[in-house]
């Protein structure tokens, strides 16, 4: 058996000695080890990748001015609603060229709010479907502190009246990103 596999080299004095010895025998420098500081090394990289994977909060503002501003498009929502409460696959070809046709679309709806998730930025709401309208995933960026206070206070079966484009079809809801609450 080789002998090395049990001995470490001293950073300071270049003597070797025992791994399981914490000081040096010959200099009495603390041995840190090379284990501890590669897991030191990996987190800090590892929190360094998080910080630059982490995408920076968009200003919303711009966006939100452009769908306030912008008219409303026509959408034959009453088709749509018949797409998604067949509960079709969301491969089907028919709902995927459905979900092409709408998206990119501004619209503005009476919803009925099903649940609704506040975070700092925005207001993640989603609705229930009726027979006007189907089921919406709705992100909605407050225009300003008062926007932001009232959407603190959306509570289930409220209807709002939002404004927004349409990005497509999720899990058998129509997404609406960004909207603003009108």
């Amino acid at each position: 058996m080789d002998h090395s596999s049990f001995l470490q080299t001293c950073k300071s004095c270049g003597e070797g000695f025992a791994k399981s010895v914490k000081m040096c025998p010959h200099c009495g420098k603390k041995n840190q080890s090379s284990i501890m500081l590669m897991v030191i090394i990996g987190i800090g990289c590892l929190a360094l990748a998080a910080a630059f994977a982490i995408p920076a909060a968009k200003d919303q503002s711009g966006d939100m001015q452009k769908v306030v501003t912008a008219p409303v498009d026509t959408v034959n929502v009453t088709e749509l609603v018949a797409v998604l409460k067949g509960k079709k696959a969301p491969n089907n070809p028919y709902v995927i060229k459905q979900a092409h046709k709408i998206t990119g679309k501004i619209v503005q709806w009476d919803l009925e709010v099903f649940v609704s998730t506040n975070s700092n930025s925005s207001c993640q709401i989603v609705t229930r479907p009726n027979s006007q309208v189907p089921s919406a995933l709705v992100i909605v960026y407050p225009l300003d502190d008062n926007q932001k206070k009232s959407l603190q206070n959306v509570r289930p079966g409220d209807r709002v009246r939002v404004k927004g484009v349409i990005k497509g079809i999720q899990g058998g809801r129509v997404k609406i990103d960004p909207a603003v609450i009108l």
